[in-house]
């Protein structure tokens, strides 16, 4: 029997560990890989980060992952590399038990979808989203270079091309946001994606919603137990993502300068105010 393959888009930071302990543990015959390959680090403390740095170099590369180059590869137009890449990750994925294969990674739409999607010829995917704000809030508390998962916004293959010299770091994130928003919608319509559902983080707290979303995808499933979240910035000591006013602030400085018609392709922003939004977040 083939296996079957479902890929996530999502901008990262959006329930994607919680999304697949949901898959594993209720989905029978699914493994749910939360961004693999990972590293096979053995050592600790500061040893461990060397180690973990030469297996990304030579091991479970940040290639494989979807990072480095990958994302250059992606904005050149370098197809050929594309496809090598995406075999060798299928290849790794056949190799597990399983009859479903849930790519649940930030990395996914980052350069690789396209050449995943001329691989598999049916495959199903989720669009896994965060209000917009949370999530740029989530990324700033993390801390992280923005460059070391994401391609510049004036990078030629990008559906939305804006200037990153006159963006904050919060607005370069907004982008990543809205691109990887977009590349969903572009991804359903150019390979004709049949199964294809939008998850909102706040509906993997509810076995309701969880329950809907399976049965969209055409996945058999057991009662659907709701699980406490996980890989948060709490768990990881950086606090609670609590939205401030100047995130507010940067959210309307982002939407005014989205270039026409772009705010309307965007589902998401139908009637969106992102005041009244981190209202409803409670800030």
């Amino acid at each position: 029997m083939a296996k079957q393959y479902i890929f996530t888009v999502t901008a990262g930071r959006s329930g994607q560990n919680s999304l697949a302990a949901l898959l594993n543990a209720h989905v029978p015959g699914c493994h749910a890989a939360f961004e693999e390959p990972h590293a096979k680090v053995r050592l600790k403390g500061a040893l461990g980060d060397v180690e973990r740095r030469f297996r990304r170099r030579f091991f479970e590369t940040h290639e494989l992952l979807g990072r480095g180059r990958v994302l250059t590869a992606f904005q050149d137009g370098d197809e050929a590399y594309l496809d090598r890449i995406a075999a060798k990750r299928l290849g790794m994925a056949e190799q597990l038990e399983g009859s479903i294969y849930v790519d649940v990674s930030k990395y996914f739409a980052r350069g690789l979808h396209n050449a995943f999607a001329r691989a598999v010829k049916d495959f199903g995917l989720i669009r896994l989203v965060r209000d917009p704000i949370l999530n740029m809030r989530s990324f700033l508390n993390r801390g992280k270079g923005f460059y070391l998962d994401n391609s510049a916004p004036d990078a030629p293959r990008n559906l939305l091309l804006l200037d990153p010299s006159t963006m904050s770091k919060g607005e370069l994130y907004l982008w990543a946001w809205c691109e990887v928003y977009l590349r969903f919608d572009r991804l359903v319509d150019e390979f004709e994606v049949s199964r294809a559902v939008e998850i909102r983080t706040e509906d993997l707290n509810d076995g309701g919603n969880v329950t809907r979303h399976f049965r969209s995808l055409g996945l058999d499933h057991s009662e659907i137990r709701v699980l406490p979240p996980r890989n948060t910035n709490r768990d990881q000591g950086r606090g609670d993502t609590i939205v401030k006013r100047e995130d507010i602030e940067t959210m309307e400085r982002f939407l005014d300068r989205l270039p026409g018609g772009v705010r309307d392709q965007i589902a998401y922003f139908s009637g969106y105010e992102p005041a009244r939004a981190a209202s409803a977040l409670g800030a």
